[in-house]
Order: C-alpha cells, then structure tokens, then sequence
C-alpha cells in the first residue's frame, strides 16, 4: 500500500435512493421456513419476500377510524339480516 494519495482530482460519492439498513433480528425457526417457501414460490430469496411482504401490509394499512368504520358496517349489516 501507498503510504499517500492523491486524491485531489478524487469525486464525491454519488447519492444512492432507497438504501437499506442491515439488521439483525430473531425469527422462529417455523417462520422462517414459511418465509423461505413463500419466497421460492413467488421466483424470490426469503429476505427479498419479507421486505415485499411488509411492504405490502404497510401501504395497505387502514386507520382506527377506517377499521371502526368497517366494523360498524359489518355490525349493522348482521342486525338487519
């Protein structure tokens, strides 16, 4: 190795969208097996489905008020049948 470098004519990194976050978590040994099935029938690794997963769940996410509001239907639906 140099002892110096020029890096005088050296660039800026470039900015990179959607950069991911290494994490290390604990999974049931049951849950990861799911997660490596679902993922090898969908065409992906186990990682590359639980990230499309929890995406999934959390654009479909609805609020308090949505959720009472689906409740609330289902309630008075039943009533009158």
């Amino acid at each position: 190795m140099k002892t110096k470098y020029d890096l005088s004519s050296a660039k800026p990194a470039k900015k990179r969208q959607g950069l991911k976050v290494q994490k290390s978590f604990r999974l049931d040994p049951e849950v990861l097996l799911w997660l490596e099935e679902q993922g090898e029938k969908q065409g992906m690794g186990y990682q590359t489905y639980l990230n499309w997963f929890l995406n999934r769940q959390m654009s479909e996410e609805k609020t308090v008020v949505e959720r009472l509001a689906n409740l609330e239907a289902e309630i008075f639906k039943k009533k009158r049948a």
